[in-house]
């Protein structure tokens, strides 16, 4: 079983859209449960919208659920909320093997991400390396100030960049269908797909958690 945590303090940082899209890419490989621990479930609306046709997972909505108390599946990709406390943190940390956090391009998103880093180093799993950490820079245009001041703070954090997504209205569309863009199959989704792979394979190389 793997297991991958999306998750930043910050709200609007872009969690759901990489949980649906990862859970989307992971569905052609085995099966998947979506773990939509938001108050707001909107991966579980996705799951609603996503039509018949697409490669089947699983959704469960229950924020305060035991993450040992899961149903068996392939992959667990788990949608948290923002503003997280430390101790439910910690219990998230202790059945993940892989950590995902998107960062957007707005001094807020940068601002409130690293007091997030800081807090996670806190966590003796995380600060031991028993749990790994990808950073997707999200919502990226590297033609804007935003998107460049964001190259600048992740390179001057060196944190692990796992991929760097575009400001796409792609990601848009997918989530009005209960697609991931991997499913859309069209000539738009080529420029993106490679930045997947890139998250896929830091998955299946590091998202086995700790009783998994």
């Amino acid at each position: 079983m793997i297991r991958v945590l999306v998750l930043n303090s910050k709200g609007g940082s872009g969690k759901t859209t990489v949980a649906t899209n990862l859970a989307s890419l992971l569905a052609l490989r085995g099966s998947v449960l979506l773990a939509d621990l938001d108050p707001q479930h909107s991966s579980s609306t996705w799951v609603e919208r996503r039509s018949e046709h697409l490669p089947k997972l699983s959704v469960m909505a229950d924020a305060d659920r035991d993450f040992r108390d899961y149903p068996p599946s392939d992959f667990v990709v788990f949608d948290a909320p923002a503003g997280l406390k430390k101790r439910r943190l910690e219990d998230m940390l202790d059945e993940v093997g892989a950590l995902l956090v998107p960062i957007g391009p707005s001094s807020f998103d940068m601002d409130a991400s690293r007091l997030f880093l800081e807090k996670l180093d806190e966590i003796k799993r995380f600060r031991k390396g028993k749990v790994r950490m990808g950073v997707i820079a999200n919502r990226v245009n590297a033609r804007t100030k935003g998107g460049q001041q964001l190259q600048m703070f992740l390179a001057d954090l060196q944190l692990p960049v796992v991929a760097t997504l575009r400001d796409s209205q792609l990601y848009v569309r997918a989530s009005q269908q209960g697609a991931g863009i991997a499913d859309l199959r069209t000539t738009e989704t080529r420029a993106e797909l490679p930045q997947w792979a890139q998250i896929l394979r830091f998955v299946m190389e590091g998202g086995h958690g700790a009783r998994a």
